[in-house]
């Protein structure tokens, strides 16, 4: 086998800074469109919509995958908009974080049941990775919801809140009339 050249790292390192950037643009894109779908959901939330940004941040490899990580803007945008907590987990963290456990040790009834569950929230449109089964929840409902609040809870970003809103008066070039112009 040749070996590598300087063009050759040079070139390796350039094709890696362009599958980066593709992937942030990419990711740009799925989060602009999440908010503008939010904004016409909830138009009386638009400013606080508009300024969420910073809170839809990927926070597992498998959101670079467009459903997971959409359903996780998404989710968090809903709670924005109705004044709920955005801190804690998402059923997408949620079935990130059994993907992972599933890989490495096979799941006891109440996880598999919570992995389901969380399935069926974040990714509706979704082929299920098993066939669901009414009897998780029928076994064990009570404790997968005390599984899903422990795990939401566990999942917590403290820092995923929307606070110290600062802004122009202008949304995308757009003079507005946005509550936090001017805070």
């Amino acid at each position: 086998m040749p070996e590598k050249t300087n063009n050759d790292t040079v070139l390796d390192l350039w094709r890696d800074v362009q599958r980066l950037v593709e992937g942030i643009s990419r990711g740009m894109e799925w989060t602009a469109d999440e908010v503008r779908q939010a904004m016409e959901r909830h138009p009386s939330e638009r400013d606080v919509l508009y300024h969420s940004f910073p809170l839809l941040q990927a926070t597992h490899k498998l959101m670079e995958t467009e459903f997971v990580y959409r359903s996780h803007c998404r989710e968090l945008l809903e709670r924005l908009a109705n004044g709920a907590d955005t801190r804690q987990g998402t059923a997408a963290e949620v079935c990130c974080m059994c993907c992972d456990i599933s890989l490495r040790t096979p799941l006891r009834s109440e996880a598999a049941g919570l992995y389901l569950r969380m399935w069926a929230a974040a990714f509706p449109g979704q082929p299920m990775f098993a066939e669901p089964s009414e009897h998780h929840e029928a076994l064990e409902g009570s404790t997968i919801d005390e599984l899903e609040a422990t795990v939401r809870r566990k999942l917590t970003v403290k820092s995923r809140a929307l606070t110290d809103v600062t802004c122009t008066g202008e949304h995308d070039g757009e003079m507005v009339q946005c509550k936090y112009a001017g805070a």
